[in-house]
């Protein structure tokens, strides 16, 4: 059951998912990629976040070439820009506003519609490791490091929006980089080993970072695997590992490792691509069943240990 899993965790996190609601003249269909409360489309834009919103006729839900496109209050929310059927738009203020379109069909038609929104300052910021549960976790210098988080009003209203930083980095290991979507905030690991904080600027959350060398790796966790059931001969699966240091999981990252099967009468063990690149994880590999047996094999991450090289023993029933 644990492979299970694993398997409806990588689908859901890669599967994209939209918001949508007819407009008030029920011409036009808006939309935007959720993954909060997928059913409720007015969920608020926190002030300072932007929005790419899609529009559709109500019909046959083919794209509308947008002409215009303006709110009813600039003080609350804002056109950045149009494309195609796309509109950006940024919330510069708290409050509710309406944002008014017109655009040709793909039928033909000249049309116009209109939807309600809401702009407001998030009140809850929610922030994890994205490979541990634990307080702490570690990271490798000089990398982009991808955070899950996310932001709500004190009610538990989600809070959306990309390309909002809300977030202060403190300590010499780190520093942040411009990004954020509505599910990762990207910042970028400094040259520097040491220990950094994430701080919140909407409340009291912290995030507690480790930033090590990829010489300070010391150990190797024990694999996922994404398996349904068993692995048959002539099956290839995909298994994912991490590195460890100090007893904490190094997440997301993009170090030299090594996997090699010790039993290859029985498995083929190889670096394989992502179950889902959308998990900004590294670390992956495929086992392939070549005859019944209990596979065994090695991760090893050669830089570790200062240059001597980190090794972890791993063994698979391989079915008929």
């Amino acid at each position: 059951m644990r492979y299970r899993t694993i398997i409806a965790i990588a689908v859901i996190a890669g599967t994209a998912c939209e918001s949508t609601v007819t407009g008030n003249s029920g011409n036009f269909q808006f939309s935007y990629n959720a993954d909060d409360r997928i059913g409720d489309f007015n969920k608020p834009i926190a002030v300072g976040a932007r929005l790419d919103i899609s529009v559709n006729d109500a019909g046959l839900r083919q794209a509308v070439a947008l002409a215009t496109a303006e709110t009813d209050d600039e003080s609350v929310l804002q056109v950045v820009s149009i494309d195609g059927n796309t509109i950006t738009l940024e919330a510069v203020g708290d409050g509710n506003g309406l944002l008014s379109v017109s655009g040709t069909t793909a039928e033909g038609d000249e049309l116009d519609d209109s939807v309600n929104l809401l702009a407001r300052t998030p009140e809850v910021l929610k922030l994890w490791h994205p490979c541990s549960t634990d307080a702490d976790a570690a990271y490798v210098t000089g990398q982009r490091v991808w955070m899950p988080w996310e932001m709500e009003m004190e009610n538990s209203q989600p809070v959306i929006g990309y390309g909002f930083w809300p977030v202060t980095v403190e300590g010499a290991a780190a520093h942040t980089a411009a990004d954020s979507g509505q599910q990762w905030m990207a910042f970028d690991t400094g040259d520097t080993a040491g220990t950094a904080t994430l701080t919140s600027d909407i409340d009291d959350t912290t995030l507690a970072m480790t930033v090590i060398t990829e010489s300070e790796i010391d150990g190797v966790e024990e694999p996922i695997a994404f398996v349904w059931e068993d692995i048959d001969v002539g099956d290839v699966n995909a298994f994912h590992v991490r590195p460890k240091f100090g007893g904490l999981t190094v997440c997301q990252a993009d170090v030299v490792k090594q996997v090699v099967s010790l039993t290859p009468d029985i498995c083929a063990v190889r670096e394989g691509p992502a179950a889902d690149p959308n998990l900004y994880e590294y670390g992956w590999y495929e086992i392939e069943g070549v005859g019944q047996g209990t596979c065994e094999y090695t991760v090893t991450y050669p830089n570790g240990a200062d240059g001597a090289g980190v090794t972890g023993t791993f063994s698979h029933l391989i079915e008929p």
